[in-house]
């Protein structure tokens, strides 16, 4: 009788220990299995992770186009508040008055703004014509600026700055036509001295170095307070974006930056100038 509850209570135990093995050997995986799903994550991760950082760009793009927009509803409200009179287009030697949009941060074509420390380039900010209007220094840069780069975005000489070549440069509001085709201001480099970007109005050359931001263009704000991403689709146009400030300044003198037929340098000057200087043919 003993021997036989042994012998019943060993066949359950064997039967138990077979059944556990066989959960194991159920759940266990081989190492191609392992392969398999490591190579299906990879595939994943590569298939999501631009479409992440797409997503991640288009957001600061979101808030570089609110900022621009910002800034120009900013200026419009200046200029209703000083009867149709443009700020002034360029950045200015810092003093009791407001002097321009914003004030110069560093010495003219000695230092760049980024040279001077972050309290000047935020204090340039605050003491410039548009401060009342637009008082948040977060706006005045682009999300991806560089750390110490507290300014990025920059007027252009058309509205009451500099008449670059003869350019025709506008003083009232009043006097804008089309203003949703106007440019005012451009997500530039902060290293620009005056806070103002400048591209040729008697020949088709560019000026200033091409700011790219946010993919192959720039953010730009228009005379009626709307902003838009700009975008350069010419191959030497991309080139030249992709220079640093530095390499970019170096070719002001150089054939690189003439281009009769880039379409985008036209485009460009339309919208700066409000017409071409020349003859396109």
């Amino acid at each position: 009788m003993n021997t036989q509850r042994q012998s019943n209570l060993l066949l359950v135990r064997t039967q138990g220990e077979l059944a556990d093995k066989s959960v194991i050997l159920l759940t266990a995986f081989t190492l191609i299995e392992l392969l398999v799903v490591i190579a299906i994550i990879a595939v994943l991760m590569a298939i999501l992770i631009p479409t992440l950082n797409r997503a991640r760009e288009a957001g600061k793009r979101s808030v570089c186009l609110n900022n621009t927009k910002g800034l120009a509803f900013g200026w419009t409200m200046y200029c209703g508040d000083n009867d149709g009179r443009l700020p002034n287009g360029q950045a200015h030697e810092v003093g009791n008055e407001r002097l321009g949009w914003i004030l110069l941060a560093a010495a003219p074509y000695q230092t760049t703004p980024l040279e001077a420390p972050v309290e000047v380039q935020l204090n340039a900010i605050k003491n410039g014509q548009l401060f009342p209007y637009v008082p948040n220094v977060k706006a005045y840069r682009c999300p991806v600026a560089k750390k110490n780069e507290m300014r990025t975005y920059s007027c252009i000489h058309a509205m009451n700055g500099l008449a670059v070549e003869g350019g025709p440069v506008v003083k009232n509001i009043n006097a804008i036509k089309f203003p949703g085709m106007r440019i005012v201001f451009v997500d530039d480099y902060g290293e620009d001295w005056d806070a103002a970007w400048t591209v040729c109005y008697s020949q088709p050359r560019w000026w200033n170095p091409i700011p790219m931001r946010h993919g192959p263009g720039t953010v730009v704000s228009y005379a009626d307070a709307h902003s838009n991403w700009w975008n350069w689709k010419d191959p030497r146009t991309v080139a030249l974006s992709k220079l640093s400030w530095q390499e970019a300044e170096t070719l002001r003198a150089s054939s690189q930056v003439e281009q009769p037929d880039n379409q985008d340098l036209r485009d460009i000057q339309k919208a700066y100038w409000g017409k071409l200087g020349y003859d396109p043919q």
